[in-house]
């Protein structure tokens, strides 16, 4: 009979950190990319752009990413296995990330930043509800 190979510890606190940072680096530098190309004297909004369907698209993103938030800490907040606590983490912090770059994809097609501001407030939040360190 083979032994069973022993189960890898959880990420450490400082692993964790740096996969938070990591994804609000990405949002932020999709930003940064967008607003640089922006002000580029060629640039303007796209041609013939529906600006309804990209709006009911970004109310699906956002109620998904919501709901998904939402159930995903529930279930953190149930969970005893540490390993499985970082998974529901690090997926929570994911679909934190989608609402930012739908907004930072609205903001390169019209030019307008107000929807990547809220979408990275929103990922904000799941950091917040899904801290690295719980509180006591």
């Amino acid at each position: 009979m083979k032994p069973s190979p022993s189960r890898p510890s959880p990420p450490s606190a400082a692993t964790l950190g740096v996969i938070r940072l990591a994804i609000l680096l990405g949002v932020l530098a999709f930003g940064a990319v967008v607003w640089y190309l922006q002000r580029r004297p060629e640039w303007s909004p796209a041609p013939g752009l529906d600006r309804d369907t990209i709006f009911y698209v970004g109310i699906a993103v956002w109620g998904i990413s919501a709901a998904g938030l939402v159930l995903l800490r529930a279930r953190w907040l149930r969970e005893t296995d540490p390993r499985r606590r970082t998974l529901l983490m690090v997926a929570a912090w994911a679909v934190g990330e989608v609402p930012a770059f739908w907004g930072g994809v609205y903001f390169l097609l019209t030019g307008d930043p107000q929807r990547y501001f809220t979408g990275l407030m929103f990922l904000v939040v799941a950091f917040l509800l899904l801290p690295v360190r719980p509180r006591s």
